[in-house]
Formats: structure tokens, sequence, C-alpha cells
């Protein structure tokens, strides 16, 4: 199994858990604070992830960092730290997020501009997308000149790729396929 099947296997159950318990603030957030311990402390890093360190000594540096937390993520961890799977923590972080974020009835949109958006327009997509949807929705802005003009939107795992980049593909793909027509004799 890969580190994020694992994830995503104890995200379900710890957000399940965490929904029963009415904490999945809670945990989002200090899952959060986790990980971001962990990307910027390589030493940290080191010592969980080192073979020659022995599990009892990470379980107690484990214990330090996540002293006062949610007992169901301090357990979490503490499990994963002892099946070897503590390296699945960061994904671990974006699977739950990714779960809490539907629970909340969040819906996440990409978009892909050539140029940035006016506030304007943003909020004219944030409208039609949110009537569209029916949820509230979490906009992620990404500039790249590469697709010439027009949008990119991604909401999940469908792509709307109105760019001008895909319409010149497209246009390229039918002039190459295309017939001549007329009386050539």
């Amino acid at each position: 199994m890969s580190q994020e099947q694992v994830a995503r296997v104890y995200a379900q159950a710890l957000f399940d858990a965490a929904r029963e318990a009415d904490a999945v603030e809670r945990v989002r957030r200090e899952l959060d604070d986790v990980a971001a311990a962990l990307a910027v402390s390589g030493p940290l890093r080191a010592v969980l992830a080192d073979p020659q360190v022995e599990t009892g000594a990470k379980a107690r540096v484990l214990a330090e960092v996540t002293r006062g937390g949610q007992p169901l993520l301090v357990g979490a961890l503490q499990l994963m730290l002892e099946r070897g799977r503590f390296a699945a923590v960061p994904e671990l972080q974006r699977a739950f997020a990714a779960l809490a974020v539907v629970e909340e009835g969040v819906v996440e949109v990409e978009v892909v501009s050539a140029v940035g958006l006016t506030p304007e327009a943003e909020e004219k997509m944030v409208a039609r997308l949110r009537e569209a949807t029916g949820r509230r929705v979490d906009l992620a802005r990404r500039v790249d000149p590469s697709i010439l003009g027009g949008l990119v939107i991604r909401i999940g795992d469908k792509i709307v790729d109105g760019s001008v980049k895909a319409r010149i593909s497209q246009l390229r793909r039918r002039l190459a396929t295309a017939e001549v027509r007329g009386d050539v004799q």
C-alpha cells in the first residue's frame, strides 16, 4: 500500500472519530501544526524517521511535540509511529483537510489565467460557481502566461479548459484531419 493510500485510510478513520467527538476543526488545526513543524524542522523529521532511534524514544519526542493536543490526533500519530507509517503524516494532513472541506460544504476551485483576474471578475466567477455547485467556493488563483488567454478551471477532478492555448490546439487538430473540398480535377 502506498503512503498516499495509507494516509487516506488513517485520515478517514481519524476524521470519522473526530466528527463523532465534534472535534474536526481542532484536529484539523493541530494536524496542520504538526505537519508544519515537520516541514520546517529537519532535526525533528530526522529523529522521527531514523531507523536507528528506538521507537520508544521517538514516541517520547512525539509526545512532547503533541503535549496538550487533541487525544484522537495524538493517538493516531502515535499509532502511525508505532506501525512505521509516520512518514505519511504530510499526506494524512492533506487527506484530512480534504475530508473536512467536503464536510463543511466547501468546494475547492483552482482557476488558472494568463493574467491576474480583477476582483470584480473573481467575484462574478465565485458567484456563478456557488450557484452551479450549491456550495461555498474556496478559490485558488494561479497565473500561467503560457495559456495565452481564457481560463482553466479545476473543480475536484474535473477540468474545464477554456484557454486560448487549448483552443489553438483543437483548431490545429481539426485542420490536420480536415478533408479538402472543392472541384479539383
